[in-house]
């Protein structure tokens, strides 16, 4: 006993299937690998420090005001309080290190650059760059 509907399925025509199956020649696409971006260890080190420094402080006035004997709400208070001023300094002596630390690696740099340049300068025989600028501008009248 067949089923009325896998009757009309053998009765239909099949679909036309190409001959021979196309091979893609495509590689499987992999998907870049993204590098993960590192801070440097000085600014690395003052966020984990902060982040210890506020949860043992938080930690600690929990302590404390439990062992006075607040109220919930009090308890709440003042551990909102410590976290949020202290939070507040800790971002802000953060991001201080953290801009000098990008301010140095631009000075840094900007040296790098300035030695570099001499060096292309020297090797072509050019002294000073103020004959360099003349020279360019006797060119261009």
């Amino acid at each position: 006993m067949k089923n009325e509907n896998t009757e009309k399925l053998e009765n239909q025509p099949n679909p036309k299937a190409p001959d021979e199956p196309k091979k893609s020649k495509k590689k499987p696409v992999k998907p870049k690998e993204v590098k993960s971006v590192q801070l440097p260890v000085l600014v690395e080190f003052m966020y984990t420090i902060s982040i210890l420094l506020l949860i043992v402080l938080a930690l600690t006035v929990i302590g404390i005001s439990i062992l006075n004997g607040a109220s919930l709400f009090t308890l709440v208070l003042r551990t909102s309080v410590t976290i949020f001023v202290m939070g507040g300094l800790l971002i802000f002596i953060s991001s201080q290190v953290a801009s000098g630390l990008l301010f140095s690696s631009k000075v840094e740099q900007e040296e790098y650059e300035r030695k570099q340049s001499q060096e292309i300068q020297n090797s072509a025989g050019i002294e000073d760059s103020t004959d360099f600028e003349e020279i360019n501008k006797a060119e261009a009248s």
